[in-house]
């Protein structure tokens, strides 16, 4: 004991030193450099992260996939998870579900407690920042605290709402916010952020990636369409303002759909545009990649294609592509409904558009994939190096923007105007004009929504909000048939088989995870019903 006093006794100087390597609590938000900081790191935690965060390891579905391959839509070709397995089996139980939720939950939160301490101490910085520099870089932080809480909304329905950082353990046990409540706090966040000029008015690249005034309206015009639908049921108020909102963006002019720059079918169509281009108007909000420069890599390109092509050898007997660490079976295998469904015109569904299934190398021999790839993620470069990719990721288009002004329109009663915005999207994937009016109009805008989007991730979030699941309709029809869910056969259930039922209504909410009840004594006994 004598000696171990002796030791601490002279090291108490050292230990009374402030970290060298980083600044604490008190010597933050002291500089423009910190503001900076603060501002750049809401770009790469919460709901951005989604498209980091995998179940167990590398070779599994990314965040952003879960919600596909739950629907049964998309497919997870390993099938060495609990996750892909439980979601085959229709096994919704928390023991399955629960680490996958841990890291959404946890993810949200990390994303929020980002976003208030941006907008709780950037107002405080008066001596080094300009009032246009707090304005913008408050409004930055609202965007994300209300990106945050619209993910965990309606992945969770009431989730505790924090809007004041944490600097000590004073306060932390919240309850649950009913939703429709967290709804609204989201949109007093973006309102009073699209209003006034603290945010830009102009494109996505045009302001270098970080948020504009257009993808604040684009967000919101989202959270309105979700509120609308269940589980809080806003109805025809928030059609009509995601209607609204989305009509704002197309009338402010800053974006606009990517059109082909000659042949519509090869890779200069507008698809290849979109995937390749870090420049196009038609991005609204892109996660952005650089592994060139940054050493901030898009590992979708490894998702892409079966494990059969990293088999392939070119004419001098040397390997097409170079296996990297991330390596996989295809975890997001489109399923047969699917690419059965697209319109035998539809160019979205023709070869190297958003799908493939013959590759030629750069010595001229061709392959032919065992399972269709996603040349929407596809990286020819990302995959002969054994790298990451540079190729962004979109979050928002304008695309989305005009389906849904269209569907908000369609389900209001402005069927004419809605019929519109739909042939703009139409139009482009080479397919005529719709007529439908009524149940079929709106059941022609979701269609749409899942043929134009379907490595964007939105099906599940179609589903959850409608409770529809879209069915066969006759092969290169065009068409599907949105069928309530509990009536609805429900696509590989296990792979290749197809079960009506096989997803109950309750799994469309995740459950709260464990450890969070465990840990907060206002949540417990509050699980999301269903969920044993």
């Amino acid at each position: 004991m004598l000696s171990l006093t002796i030791v601490m006794s002279s090291c108490e100087g050292f230990l009374e030193e402030s970290p060298l390597d980083e600044k604490t609590t008190g010597q933050f938000w002291k500089t423009e450099s910190d503001a900076i900081t603060g501002v750049n790191a809401l770009y790469f935690g919460g709901v951005p992260y989604l498209h980091n965060i995998d179940v167990d390891g590398g070779w599994t579905p990314k965040a952003t996939m879960w919600g596909g391959v739950m629907s049964g839509l998309f497919i997870d070709k390993r099938k060495d998870r609990t996750f892909t397995n439980a979601s085959e089996g229709g096994n919704f139980n928390i023991e399955s579900f629960d680490a996958t939720s841990q890291k959404m939950w946890s993810e949200f939160y990390i994303g929020i407690s980002r976003a208030n301490f941006v907008i709780e101490n950037i107002p405080t910085m008066t001596d080094v920042l300009s009032a246009e520099q707090i304005a913008n870089f408050v409004a930055q932080g609202k965007f994300f605290r209300a990106y945050a809480y619209f993910y965990l909304v309606k992945e969770y329905g009431d989730v505790p709402y924090i809007d004041k950082p944490y600097t000590s353990l004073e306060g932390i046990y919240v309850e649950r916010t009913p939703a429709a409540q967290v709804y609204a706090n989201i949109e007093s966040d973006l309102l009073d952020i699209i209003g006034g000029n603290s945010l830009p008015n102009i494109s996505f690249y045009a302001n270098k990636g970080y948020v504009t005034r257009p993808m604040a309206q684009t967000l919101l015009a989202n959270v309105y369409l979700q509120w609308a639908g269940a589980p809080v049921n806003g109805g025809n108020e928030y059609y009509s303002k995601a209607a609204a909102m989305a009509m704002n963006v197309i009338n402010g002019g800053q974006h606009a759909l990517e059109q082909p720059n000659g042949s519509s079918t090869d890779l200069s169509s507008a698809y290849n545009v979109i995937k390749t281009s870090k420049s196009s108007n038609e991005i609204i909000y892109a996660k952005e990649y650089n592994q060139t420069s940054f050493n901030v890599g898009n590992s979708y390109a490894v998702r892409s294609i079966g494990t059969d092509a990293f088999q392939w050898k070119n004419a001098d007997g040397a390997n097409v592509f170079k296996p990297g660490g991330d390596v996989l079976y295809n975890a997001y295998l489109p399923s047969d409904l699917l690419l059965n469904s697209y319109h035998s015109d539809d160019i979205r569904n023709m070869e190297k558009q958003f799908f493939f299934r013959e590759y030629t190398d750069d010595t001229g021999v061709s392959h032919t994939l065992n399972n269709v790839g996603n040349w929407a993620w596809f990286d020819a470069g990302s995959l002969i190096n054994g790298r990451n990719g540079d190729y962004n990721m979109p979050i928002f288009r304008y695309a989305e923007v005009l389906l849904i002004a269209a569907e908000g329109l369609a389900r209001t009663g402005n069927e004419s105007e809605a019929r519109g915005y739909l042939n703009q999207v139409r139009t482009r994937a080479g397919l005529p004009n719709e007529t439908a009016s009524g149940d079929a109009l709106i059941q022609a805008i979701l269609t749409e929504r899942f043929h134009e989007f379907p490595l964007e991730f939105k099906i599940w979030d179609d589903i959850r909000r409608t409770r529809l699941y879209p069915e066969a309709d006759g092969v290169g029809s065009g068409r599907l048939k949105w069928t309530p869910l509990a009536n609805a056969l429900i696509q590989n259930k296990p792979e290749g088989q197809a079960v009506v039922g096989k997803i109950p209504e309750y799994a469309l909410l995740w459950p709260i995870p464990l450890s969070e009840m465990q840990a907060n004594p206002a949540l417990a006994g509050n699980q999301n019903p269903g969920w044993n």
